[in-house]
């Protein structure tokens, strides 16, 4: 786990919630470098290489579209670099329009990465559970329901081919999708029906919660909430207004670069966190 996964759910909540905002409405590549890196950043300290490795066999295809496929439709911008067979013009400012958007694409990708490894079940109960029970445990069981149905898939499909060594073709993966899915229904009816019997949901019922709001999670929501104050500061100013097309123009200066460091500070907080402590227990021992 790490340290700012120990910080208060509402503390996680928030910096996801204001980070992510802020990867999908600004539009400067400066901040979107500064997201990506961040990103990539944390995701590796979440989840480690290997992992990520994994996770970037599925996001690297999608940032090849996404790069790709606006220089092959977008017409727009004055510098022309050649023309496709079919008659197609590609400019110079719709290929880094693509850049941009195969970047944003993948920060936004890498952060969920982050939360998902963050916000966990038990978290979001206790964020959400009070004002909607019944939306936050179908959401959190969603959420939980696809890795592990990939994983019954495959201890069904290895307990098939010992039972049926030679069993292949459309015969085994309909009976390894049935077993699955019978599995699934059953467990889900197993889990409203403990969930019902426990008493989730009815008013007035308690429950026992380990986060406890303290004076380490009231300094982090400040830097979050003051570094995400100025990021959207220079956000709703127009000093983070950037254009490509019909040639690239943005905002540059003080206040834009002011507005750059916060929002960098602000991605790069969990990592800070966790450079800290790895530096105080370097110095404890």
């Amino acid at each position: 786990m790490t340290a700012f996964a120990r910080r208060h759910p509402s503390v996680n909540f928030i910096f996801f919630a204001v980070v992510l905002l802020l990867s999908m409405m600004t539009e400067h590549p400066v901040i979107a470098l500064l997201n990506l890196l961040s990103a990539v950043s944390f995701a590796l300290c979440c989840v480690g290489g290997k992992r990520l490795l994994r996770q970037l066999r599925l996001i690297a295809p999608l940032m090849l579209l996404a790069a790709v496929l606006n220089p092959l439709t977008s017409k727009l911008g004055e510098t022309v670099l050649f023309f496709f067979p079919w008659g197609s013009v590609c400019t110079l400012e719709a290929v880094l329009y693509g850049a941009f958007a195969a970047i944003r694409l993948a920060a936004v990708l890498f952060w969920f990465v982050c939360w998902n490894s963050v916000i966990t079940s038990d978290k979001f109960l206790y964020l959400f559970g009070g004002l909607f029970p019944s939306l936050s445990l179908t959401l959190c069981m969603g959420l939980r329901f696809v890795p592990r149905l990939m994983q019954r898939m495959r201890e069904v499909s290895q307990a098939q081919k010992c039972l049926r060594p030679d069993a292949k073709g459309l015969r085994h993966a309909g009976r390894v999708v049935s077993v699955t899915v019978t599995w699934a229904l059953e467990r889900a009816l197993d889990t409203a029906s403990s969930m019902k019997s426990r008493g989730y949901g009815l008013r007035g019922r308690t429950a026992y919660t380990p986060y406890r709001f303290g004076a380490r999670d009231g300094i982090a929501l400040a830097w979050i909430v003051l570094l995400g104050a100025g990021a959207l500061t220079g956000r709703f100013s127009g000093w983070f207004s950037f254009a490509f097309y019909p040639t690239l123009h943005g905002a540059h200066g003080i206040p834009t670069a002011l507005c750059a460091v916060c929002f960098g500070l602000l991605a790069a907080y969990p990592l800070i966190l966790e450079g800290r402590e790895a530096l105080s227990w370097r110095a404890l021992r």
